[in-house]
């Protein structure tokens, strides 16, 4: 293992508790993790406790999950030449979670017009009389529809940009170094 590595692993591992590297220790996924992580993460749990419990069976094999790295990413984690300036896994994890966070603003703000759709349709009526003859559900779908896709979307796209270029930086960054 190179030098610089270790000590990239080192110290990063020591910034974490040592209920996180127990959590590691014990699950022992060795694709998650690689062999040189976990002799980086015994010797600190050697110095931080008195005895270190028993690990799981090594997990080897690769479990397939909904949310499957790009070729790109998972070249990038396995590669022993990680970036000095940030954590790979934690900017692919926060690229992920603004994805979610994404989809969840959409989600709650669906919700949130159809449980104020009689406070606009009353609003309404009071600003535009004349709109007391047009059904209810027409008049949600004339105003609140648009309302709530312009709230959607001036969180949504700005979100799903900032994951995008999050995406590009690293994939830049990775490419790099390649030369």
């Amino acid at each position: 293992m190179s030098e610089n590595l270790r000590d990239q692993l080192y110290k990063n591992f020591s910034e974490k508790d040592t209920k996180e590297l127990l959590a590691i220790w014990e699950t022992n996924n060795r694709v998650e993790w690689s062999d040189q992580a976990f002799e980086v993460i015994e010797e600190i749990l050697k110095k931080r406790l008195e005895k270190l419990p028993a690990q799981n069976d090594p997990i080897l094999e690769y479990v397939d999950e909904d949310d499957d790295l790009e070729e790109w990413e998972a070249k990038l984690l396995d590669n022993e030449n990680q970036p000095e300036l940030y954590d790979t896994l934690e900017v692919l994890n926060l690229k992920d979670n603004i994805n979610k966070v994404a989809k969840a603003v959409v989600i709650v703000n669906i919700i949130y017009a159809v449980l104020n759709f009689q406070t606009f349709q009353g609003f309404l009526s009071g600003v535009f009389p004349s709109l007391e003859e047009i059904p209810g559900v027409l008049t949600y779908l004339l105003w609140i529809v648009p309302v709530t896709g312009l709230n959607i979307a001036t969180v949504y796209f700005p979100l799903k940009a900032l994951s995008h270029i999050l995406r590009i930086l690293m994939e830049m960054e990775f490419n790099s170094r390649k030369s």
